[in-house]
């Protein structure tokens, strides 16, 4: 290979490296150990330094070989600049000593691991890359670092002239051309470990990413939860916190929901005419949807007992106008009756509720009449018939959704009616605040570890002794 001297197109100059089975008369002679050191700051410094260098270097005869191989080095490397055209001064100068820079931190990056006099740069350098492999010689990386426009694309330029360069000192030494092959595996290696630490980085990168991801869908989470939190205690609020004030009956109710927000509901509506109404109800479903469906039933409802004096006629309405608003296609059902005080007559109706029972002070249990019919939503044009019943002084009213029956424990065992029953009939304080703690904790202590699978709600009414 030959290179046209700066200035004319017919003055050549040939390269060391051009013919590998005949080393150049001025490289160090074949098998002579190239031991390179001081001759590092030769290469970094200007002419005037590395003279001042050389001068100290005869000092001790154990660097004369890297003397040499650094003055072997600069005739071609010149020529190597003035074939790129790079004008002399000290852009040149600095391109000289940026390739025998290279070539000597090359030898340390092959394994000479104890050269004299290593300058601190090389030695860090060292530290961050573990070996430095060698290619093919070829000017392409030296045109790229000419031609670079960017930091990033000489970097890039960088590490292919680190590979470039490394051969070099195997030349000057004078091993045989045969350990290139060693070193294009070292260099094949080189490159499966850059694979290697980009596909590092892409998962570490990955990684964060799905980490950010996490996070922000843990604050979504967390915004919901805390927004659904808000919406129950509303929900609640909605509810009759106490029975009226009324001389002659007690009562009470209590709403467990088995979600955040339950579909269970129910109600104590003081009627124009002193009477009390009492409204209990389940809509299908649980959750956001059944909440507010359950809300706009309870609305209506409660609107409509104002302008109904029998429950069956307000069920009826209150039917109609919601098979008109829903779009979810759920349902209720619900028990309404209507209490007078006064006389302890009692008239209900019942829209597919499950059926009360009345205790009686001498134990025993009866079961109002007229269970069943369709619940409300399903659709348009139902009757739901009245029924008149009588409670006695001391007499009790029970009212609940099924949630209380179909409660389950670990073994998948229902709590069912008849445990509802034993508690009602049980001994006890007979306020009717105290029967629903009793039963609620009951049956709390009958699911055990088991989750709730649905609203449980009870309402209780008592008509005094006179």
């Amino acid at each position: 290979m030959t290179l046209p001297a700066a200035g004319t197109s017919q003055s050549r100059r040939t390269l060391p490296f051009a013919n590998t089975d005949r080393l150049p008369e001025y490289t160090i002679a074949q098998g002579e150990r190239v031991r390179l050191g001081a001759s590092v700051q030769q290469t970094r410094g200007s002419v005037q330094d590395r003279a001042q260098h050389e001068g100290k270097s005869r000092r001790s005869m154990s660097m004369a070989p890297a003397r040499r191989a650094a003055q072997a080095l600069t005739a071609p490397v010149r020529g190597l600049a003035e074939l790129l055209l790079l004008p002399r001064g000290r852009y040149a100068r600095a391109f000289e000593n940026l390739i025998l820079a290279l070539i000597v931190l090359s030898v340390a990056s092959i394994g000479v691991e104890t050269i004299p006099g290593l300058p601190g740069w090389a030695a860090r350098a060292l530290r961050i890359e573990e070996i430095v492999v060698v290619g093919v010689f070829s000017l392409e990386y030296l045109l790229r670092i000419v031609a670079a426009a960017e930091k990033r694309a000489f970097i890039v330029s960088f590490n292919g002239l680190v590979d470039l360069l490394a051969i070099a000192p195997f030349f000057l030494a004078g091993f045989d051309t045969r350990w290139l092959r060693l070193l294009r595996w070292l260099r094949l290696l080189r490159v499966l470990k850059l694979q290697t630490h980009i596909l590092e980085a892409t998962v570490a990168e990955r990684t964060r990413e799905l980490a950010d991801k996490n996070a922000a869908l843990e604050r979504a989470q967390a915004q919901i939860k805390a927004e659904l939190e808000v919406a129950r205690a509303l929900q609640m609020a909605i509810l009759p916190a106490a029975f009226p004030a009324t001389a002659g009956c007690d009562g009470a109710a209590r709403m467990i929901p088995a979600t955040t927000m339950g579909g269970d509901f129910y109600d104590f509506i003081e009627l124009p005419d002193g009477r009390i109404g009492l409204v209990i109800a389940d809509v299908s479903g649980k959750g956001v949807p059944a909440a507010f469906f359950m809300a706009v039933a309870r609305t209506n409802l409660r609107d409509l007992a104002a302008h109904h004096a029998d429950p069956g006629a307000c069920l009826a309405e209150t039917n109609e106008v919601l098979c008109t608003q829903n779009p979810l296609d759920l349902f209720v059902t619900v028990f309404y009756c209507v209490f007078d005080p006064g006389s302890g007559v009692l008239t209900y109706a019942n829209g597919g509720h499950n059926p009360p029972y009345v205790h009686h002070p001498d134990g025993s249990v009866e079961t109002l009449d007229g269970a069943g019919g369709l619940a409300l939503g399903v659709m348009p044009g139902v009757v739901f018939p009245d029924h008149t019943t009588r409670l006695l002084p001391g007499d009790r009213l029970l009212l609940y959704t099924d949630g209380v029956t179909e409660a389950f424990n670990p073994s998948d065992e229902a709590y069912g009616t008849q445990r509802l029953l034993a508690e009602v009939q049980a001994p006890g304080d007979g306020a009717a605040a105290a029967l629903i703690e009793r039963i609620c904790r009951s049956v709390t202590s009958f699911a055990g570890t088991a989750p709730q699978s649905d609203d449980i709600t009870l309402t209780v009414l008592t008509r005094k002794a006179p």
